[in-house]
């Protein structure tokens, strides 16, 4: 149980690392600034001491879900999956369909948070980096949970 809640707390670490790190990419990047035909085309200025700590923990966070793994074997096989013997498959199972239906609650309304876009955008650019994190954690929050909840029974 503690691999699982340990990569699942990890890869929603993961997911708003990459949202932060999109963001800042997003935010320096310039496209065809006035006109397209003698602008420079693209120009990109990322300030390294906001992206290189964001990489670093990235690349910690991966090392460690690489050694939770029991099979290291299969290239991205995850620790969330454990179906070493039936009963873990049987709640990999219900936890995973626990997931898919938190996806399937959280992505309509997501869809309604992206009618007010405009308005979230001029308040948060980083709106829709930091939404489809958001959805992709409760996923995996929802998975860890009903992965618990079926262990203990």
């Amino acid at each position: 149980m503690k691999r699982v809640v340990t990569q699942s707390l990890l890869n929603c670490c993961l997911y708003f690392l990459a949202a932060y790190l999109i963001s800042a990419i997003h935010a320096n990047l310039q496209l065809f600034q006035d006109d397209p035909v003698s602008s420079t085309g693209l120009s990109l200025k990322l300030d390294v001491m906001s992206v290189l700590p964001v990489l670093v923990i990235a690349i910690i966070l991966s090392i460690i879900s690489y050694f939770l793994r029991e099979d290291r074997s299969r290239s991205f096989a995850t620790a969330e999956f454990s179906d070493s013997d039936e009963r873990e498959a049987l709640i990999t199972g219900k936890a995973t369909r626990a997931a898919y239906v938190a996806f399937m609650i959280s992505l309509p309304v997501l869809m309604i948070a992206f009618l007010f876009e405009q308005p979230l955008l001029q308040l948060y650019p980083a709106f829709p980096f930091y939404a489809i994190a958001l959805v992709l954690s409760i996923g995996t929050l929802t998975y860890m949970s009903a992965w618990i909840v079926h262990v203990r029974r």
